[in-house]
């Protein structure tokens, strides 16, 4: 579809609608749900075809924008998990990596190791080569990433810095990476960056038994709702492995369960018709940052992805 057809302009509504606080890249004719975090790192929404290429970014013309300011110089990287969101990587010359990350979650420790090894290798093959990540919206997951990347490149001093950064080209309001659990994953990566600076070094991530769980928080044990309590793993290529769950009437959970890697812990509260299906929140964390005893991991609002 020409890019100044009549069409377009008419569909320029729903998609900034679906880009809600996201940068649009507005030039050269082009209106693409779309930022440079760095000069070498772009992040962009998934590039659609069929139904949503009439509110995200049109495939077609990501095509085109990656061929007109980057022939032969681009390479993507796909990090969504969902159905149907893959496709063949001739579409973009053959350089396309999947690495599958769950939506609102995070990458096994290996996954955004081997990410950032492969994706640091392109960018100093060539001075001219560039990086495109994407998710679906192309804000939570590959904005973690990149920050991981901007790291690994030396374009950000730290943690902090790499996220600040992101917010600020990514976004209006400087709300782009929000899941307290993807921006832990963000310090995690810079914590193991400074400790290793060879490519593949393996870390071993330690197993633990969780022995007890318990919930403090200011809810009296009156209005402490039933709470479901289910335990999860990443498996190597990513996909969830379920260890655990249990329902309670306390804020406490007896477990004796064997964790190591990756682990989530995702609270369910009761409905008002029995049904424990309304999330309370999450947490997610990593064995090879855990101390044997006592550990503590807070958060300040209920409802809240962590």
């Amino acid at each position: 579809m020409p890019r100044s057809s009549a069409c377009r302009r008419m569909l320029a509504v729903p998609r900034a609608l679906v880009s809600q606080n996201k940068r649009r890249f507005q030039q050269d004719g082009f209106d693409l749900d779309l930022g440079y975090v760095h000069p070498r790192i772009i992040v962009m929404g998934y590039p659609a075809v069929g139904v949503e290429f009439l509110f995200r970014n049109p495939r077609s013309e990501v095509q085109q924008f990656l061929e007109e300011r980057h022939s032969g110089d681009y390479f993507v990287f796909n990090f969504c998990d969902e159905p149907k969101r893959s496709y063949s990587p001739s579409i973009f010359e053959g350089r396309v990596k999947n690495y599958p990350i769950e939506d609102h979650n995070v990458p096994t420790f290996q996954m955004m190791m081997a990410f950032c090894d492969e994706a640091a290798a392109w960018l100093d093959a060539d001075e001219k080569h560039v990086v495109a990540l994407h998710c679906k919206a192309g804000k939570g997951r590959a904005g973690m990433m990149a920050c991981m990347l901007l790291l690994r490149m030396g374009y950000a001093a730290s943690a902090t810095d790499a996220i600040d950064r992101y917010n600020r080209e990514r976004v209006h309001d400087r709300r782009g990476l929000t899941v307290v659990s993807q921006k832990k994953w963000v310090n995690y990566y810079a914590t193991l960056r400074a400790q290793t600076s060879v490519p593949g070094d393996v870390f071993l991530e330690p197993t633990f038994e969780i022995q007890k769980l318990r919930l403090n928080n200011t809810l009296t044990a009156a209005k402490l709702p039933k709470l479901r309590l289910r335990v999860f793993t990443l498996r190597p290529d990513g996909t969830f492995k379920s260890l655990f769950h249990q329902d309670t009437g306390s804020n406490e959970f007896e477990l004796h369960e064997e964790i190591r890697g990756c682990v989530l812990l995702e609270f369910y509260r009761e409905r008002l018709n029995g049904c424990m299906r309304a999330k309370h929140f999450k947490v997610w964390f990593n064995t090879y940052f855990l101390n044997p005893g006592k550990v503590e991991i807070g958060y300040v609002a209920q409802f809240l992805y962590f």
